[in-house]
């Protein structure tokens, strides 16, 4: 039996247009999509390029020096930064510890939200007991929130804090003839490492 092509039902090519058009639609609403993905990248990979292009320039812009440090007590050490570099100075954090082991701070913070708090942290202590104790009446002004101009000094005083249980750095002196140093990282990190003997 043979079929003629004549009486077929439906129009030609009906169905080959509309997947045409189907197919047509399906490749825009793809490309568009491609499109907006590949720019939210761009932007997104544009904005790190910047920040780490800016942190860089911050870290070669940042230079400061501890030019001098005394003791004002037995349990006090003072030291002054002076900022020679272009960039506003800050200091991350302070190691301040003794050449025989006895002593060994670490004035740092926590960070809550937007919240910082000084804290001196005994580096002595074991990591399960992580002593620490607020800072704000063991540094004069405080490490991490004060800020130095370029071509201007500021005065860092640290205290040791008093004993405290698990802490064997506090409580402690700064004893005649033993060499301290200050570890001094800045915002941007850089290290400045000064030694004194007492």
């Amino acid at each position: 039996m043979k079929f003629d092509k004549r009486h077929r039902s439906g129009r030609p090519g009906a169905s080959e247009l509309i997947g045409a058009v189907l197919a047509i639609a399906i490749t825009l609403i793809a490309g568009t999509a491609a499109w907006s993905y590949v720019r939210s990248q761009a932007a997104v990979s544009e904005g790190t390029i910047q920040n780490n292009a800016q942190t860089n320039n911050n870290f070669l812009n940042e230079h400061y020096n501890v030019v001098d440090m005394y003791f004002g007590t037995t349990t006090s050490a003072t030291f002054w930064v002076y900022n020679t570099g272009s960039v506003t100075y800050q200091t991350f954090s302070v190691r301040l510890y003794g050449s025989t082991g006895l002593v060994n701070l670490f004035f740092n913070y926590t960070q809550s939200g937007n919240v910082k708090t000084d804290q001196v942290y005994d580096l002595r202590s074991g990591l399960a007991t992580k002593c620490k104790t607020a800072a704000a009446t063991y540094e004069a002004p405080s490490v991490t929130a004060t800020t130095v101009r370029t071509t201007n000094a500021q005065l860092y005083a640290l205290t040791i804090p008093p004993t405290l249980s698990n802490c064997p750095s506090f409580g402690l002196t700064f004893v005649s003839g033993t060499t301290y140093t200050v570890v001094v990282t800045g915002l941007y990190g850089n290290v400045v490492t000064y030694s004194q003997t007492m």
